[in-house]
This record gives C-alpha cells, sequence and structure tokens, in this order.
C-alpha cells in the first residue's frame, strides 16, 4: 500500500529548532519573594520583578506593639505576567483573655498612580483565623504597591500571598506548539 501526503516531513534542523523553541516557551521555576514585617508600620521596596508564575509573600508577626497597622510593598511586574489572585489569612481571638488579634483588616493595591486595582474580599472565619480573597484580576506591566490596613489590639498575625500568571491564551499557545510537535515525531515514525 502506497501512503500519499500533501504534506512533506519537515527537515531535521526545522523539527529540531521547534523543538528547542517549544521548551524554552515553558515556563521558568516560579520564584517567591517574602517580605517579614515584625512591627505595624513597615514598608520594604522589592527590586526584583514579578514574572508570570512568580509568588508574593508578606509575613507579619507583630508581638511588641499594639495598635494601626499600616504596611505596604511596592513591587514591579514584567508582561509575562498578566493577572494575580491571592489570599490573606490572620489570627483574631475574643476582646478578653490573652492571645493573637488583629482586627480590621483591609487589603489593596494601588497601580504607580495611586489608583485602586484590587480591594480584598472577606472570606470567611475557621479554626480562629479570619480569611479573605483577591480574585483573578487583569494587570499589566508596572510598578505596584500592596496596602496592609487595619489595628493590632494584642500580638498580630498576617500572612498573604499573591500570586501572578500568564493569560490562559499563553498556555494555549505553548500547549498546541507541543502538540504539533508530537504530532510531527509521531507521523515521522509512521
Amino acid at each position: 500500500m502506497t501512503r500519499t501526503s500533501l504534506m512533506q516531513p519537515l527537515s531535521l534542523p526545522l523539527s529540531l529548532a521547534l523543538t528547542v523553541g517549544a521548551a524554552f516557551s515553558l515556563p521558568a521555576q516560579a520564584d517567591t519573594q517574602v517580605v517579614t514585617f515584625n512591627v505595624l508600620n513597615a514598608s520594604a521596596t522589592l527590586t526584583t520583578p514579578f514574572n508570570n508564575g512568580d509568588n508574593l509573600r508578606l509575613n507579619t508577626l507583630v508581638t511588641t506593639e499594639v495598635g494601626s497597622l499600616l504596611q505596604s510593598i511596592t513591587f514591579t511586574v514584567n508582561p509575562s505576567a498578566t493577572s494575580f489572585s491571592g489570599a490573606a489569612a490572620w489570627e483574631i481571638s475574643t476582646a478578653t483573655g490573652i492571645g493573637p488579634r488583629l482586627v480590621g483588616v483591609n487589603l489593596d493595591i494601588f497601580d504607580a498612580s495611586n489608583a485602586l486595582v484590587a480591594s480584598d474580599t472577606f472570606a470567611g472565619t475557621l479554626a480562629g483565623f479570619a480569611t479573605s480573597t483577591f480574585a483573578s484580576t487583569v494587570i499589566g506591566p508596572g510598578t505596584y504597591r500592596l496596602v496592609a490596613t487595619g489595628t493590632g489590639v494584642r500580638d498580630s498575625s498576617l500572612d498573604v500571598t499573591v500570586s501572578f500568571v500568564p493569560e490562559p491564551g499563553t498556555y494555549a499557545l505553548m500547549l498546541a506548539g507541543l502538540g504539533v510537535v508530537g504530532w510531527m515525531a509521531r507521523r515521522r515514525r509512521a
């Protein structure tokens, strides 16, 4: 049986180039940049820009002061990260007795012109922790500022994570490219 095809097999150099190109289009190892504060009022500026798959983590544990919480982190985002989502948790307890307590927590992300990009949504309480989330929000390359506010009544513990992701079309294009390379390899074996 003779097999006829309108498509000619790709040359080895072109096939190799497509394979190498597909490998380089895969996301790099995700990076997590952690900022730790041990006072209620603090700020930090991160110098390494965030790419798709990277995470920003704020860890706060304050045991030596009470009062107004105002923490901010300035960061930049590269074009590869086109949206973000996030979550926060902080310890709560009753107004009497000992133990950690942080109340009135609000998290906002502002752009370089100080316009509000996103604000967290309270999600509820569970096992002594209150939680909130950032819904998936479109973001462009540039400089941003994460701001945490609230009141530390006693020992304060706050953890915030923001994850940067590429637009879904980036993954679709990458998967399509890998599919074509796999199809070509299978076809070559046949």
